[in-house]
């Protein structure tokens, strides 16, 4: 979750220079159209793209990257948990280790064998339910905070993180390459955000950094899917920075077949944090205008309605168009008590990645009570648990279209 628009643009660093492919809202377009509900279903063929790129990603396989729909959640997972989540018809969650890093933050750095054990554990259960996961560490040293990045981290100034980085990927590989298709993937670092997206060598490069650990992975796994995040920067004619789809055209082409795109869209910030941050008040309707940052690439007043979105997203189509490879959404959500507002953003949001054929996992299950689609809708303060809210009927309602395939021991 990107989480602290003053923090990142604090965390701006260094003037860079050249320029990437623009276009889009971050280039200052918007629509003004507003997408009905009699229209959730439309295609436009123009954009439509073909759904079959899992498929041909790994065609070897009976594993399809465009057939997941799930949500993230984290580490403090139950038996429990994962049954009641398999209920819903969810087949994916992207589990993640802020709160429980599988590496120590602090000096010596070492393994913790405590947090592997828990990933042993819900690997187990998702096994029983059939749910299959992604692996998120989430955090590593070297990154000041758990749940994000920024771009004047240690990490992205000192190489020695990168080497550990590559410890904990090696390790990783080596110890769950044969789980079978219950991992359906390594999420390799969540959000990058860097001083240049377009940085080629050195620590502030996320591309070689991507391109190092998937050959890390690859000497002991050939075979699974690795996720690549999008990064955020600043862009080298400010103000407004590359957003996680615009940014996807600085990767270079997949190094193999079994390569996942993976952004998060959050957009706009203003709208899907108000509320849970003091910078991003409440009162924003959907569709409607919100202010944009930045950081997020968007100039300070956008409408925001489904034909908003697919333009904001539309980058990363390009790529996927161009590369034959699978998109998937790690994250997405809005606070739970601004209902039907956030509700529609969802539902415009999910019916937009569907039309691309991409998976997507909603932000979260069971992690903070503010993204919690099983608590009330309207009421910050409720937070029991109920069996039907709208939030969560509308995500169940995209789960019935993942049918059911049960984990299996064998390799993806």
């Amino acid at each position: 979750m990107d989480l602290d628009r003053r923090k990142l643009l604090a965390a701006a660093g260094t003037t860079v220079g050249g320029a990437l492919l623009g276009g889009g809202i971050g280039a200052g377009t918007a629509s003004a159209a507003t997408a009905r509900p009699d229209d959730m279903g439309d295609v436009d063929t123009d954009d439509a793209v073909d759904t079959e790129a899992g498929e041909r990603a790994g065609s070897d396989r009976s594993f399809s990257w465009n057939r997941l729909r799930g949500m993230s959640a984290p580490s403090t997972l139950t038996d429990a948990d994962v049954e009641a989540f398999a209920a819903t018809g969810g087949n994916l969650l992207r589990l993640g280790f802020a709160g429980t890093p599988l590496m120590r933050k602090t000096a010596p750095f070492d393994l913790d064998q405590e947090a592997f054990a828990r990933l042993d554990a819900i690997l187990d259960a998702c096994e029983r339910h059939g749910v299959h996961v992604v692996i998120d560490p989430h955090t590593l040293p070297g990154l000041r905070d758990n749940f994000t990045t920024f771009p004047d981290d240690e990490f992205w100034q000192d190489l020695r993180f990168h080497d550990l980085a590559h410890e904990l990927w090696d390790y990783i590989a080596a110890r769950y390459k044969d789980r079978g298709s219950v991992v359906a993937g390594y999420d390799l670092l969540n959000e990058p955000a860097v001083p240049d997206v377009r940085a080629e060598s050195g620590p502030a490069s996320w591309n070689a950094l991507a391109l190092g650990l998937v050959a890390t992975v690859r000497a002991h796994d050939p075979d699974r899917h690795i996720l690549i995040g999008t990064a955020i920067s600043p862009k080298p004619d400010g103000p407004l920075w590359y957003s996680r789809f615009e940014s996807v055209n600085a990767l270079p082409p997949p190094p193999d077949r079994r390569i996942v795109i993976t952004p998060h869209m959050y957009a706009p910030h203003a709208f899907t944090h108000q509320g849970v941050q003091a910078d991003y008040p409440e009162g924003l309707h959907y569709p409607g205008t919100a202010p944009g940052q930045t950081w997020e690439g968007l100039p300070a007043s956008v409408y925001w309605d489904r034909a908003a979105i697919r333009d904001y997203l539309r980058p990363a189509l390009d790529y996927q168009r161009a590369h034959h490879v699978p998109v998937f959404v790690g994250e997405f959500s809005t606070p739970r008590w601004i209902g039907a507002d956030g509700n529609r953003y969802l539902r415009d949001t999910i019916e937009e990645f569907e039309r691309l054929g991409w998976s997507w996992t909603y932000h979260a299950w069971r992690e903070w009570e503010g993204w919690d689609a099983e608590l009330s809708n309207d009421d910050k303060d409720d937070l029991t648990r109920y069996p039907s809210t709208p939030r969560l009927e509308l995500l169940k309602h995209y789960f019935t279209r993942n049918g059911r395939r049960r984990p299996r021991g064998q390799r993806l």
